[in-house]
């Protein structure tokens, strides 16, 4: 596969929406609730919202861990990514992310965040067990989409502004 499509692929990616998460086997709907600063639950099947939770200053991405047990969300204004139960949609703790974290994606082998900082210009490495940044990448003003490529080889961070694709390797 050529590097331009690839690209393309990538800047695909990242203009899906970060806020909203669906989980396959739960089927469940988890959304960001920026103006609220809260955290959407929402049942598909019903239609239904199940619950509106409390989250922290204006949260944001959104992902699930990979056993499916917890979800994160980064508040930005809170400078941390909130870590929730999803049985008891209780909060459990938080990760350490950088300033104002937009958006961010786990590593698709290990526990490992990589946070787009927007005030920083920064994407923040995070290990998710240790519950701290090891890292820190300069990339291009206010980086807000990421991804990790499939194989885990890559991260992929665009910035809003300047309108660049920093390449990562992970």
């Amino acid at each position: 596969m050529s590097k331009g499509i690839v690209c393309c692929i990538y800047l695909v990616l990242l203009w899906v929406p970060s806020s909203v998460l669906r989980t396959v086997a739960a089927e469940t709907i988890y959304i960001t609730l920026e103006k609220d600063n809260a955290l959407a639950v929402v049942d598909p099947d019903l239609g239904e919202l199940v619950a509106t939770i409390p989250i922290g200053q204006r949260p944001r991405g959104i992902a699930l861990s990979h056993d499916q047990s917890q979800l994160y969300v980064a508040t930005s204004d809170d400078h941390v990514i909130q870590i929730i139960d999803v049985k008891t949609l209780a909060p459990v703790g938080v990760l350490p992310s950088g300033d104002d974290p937009e958006t961010f994606a786990l590593h698709t082998a290990a526990d490992i965040l990589f946070v787009s900082n927007e005030d920083d210009s920064l994407v923040s490495v995070v290990d998710v067990n240790k519950q701290q940044v090891i890292h820190g990448i300069g990339v291009g003003v206010e980086p807000e989409g990421i991804a990790v490529s499939p194989d885990g080889q890559w991260v992929v961070s665009a910035s809003e502004t300047t309108n660049m694709i920093h390449w990562i390797d992970a």
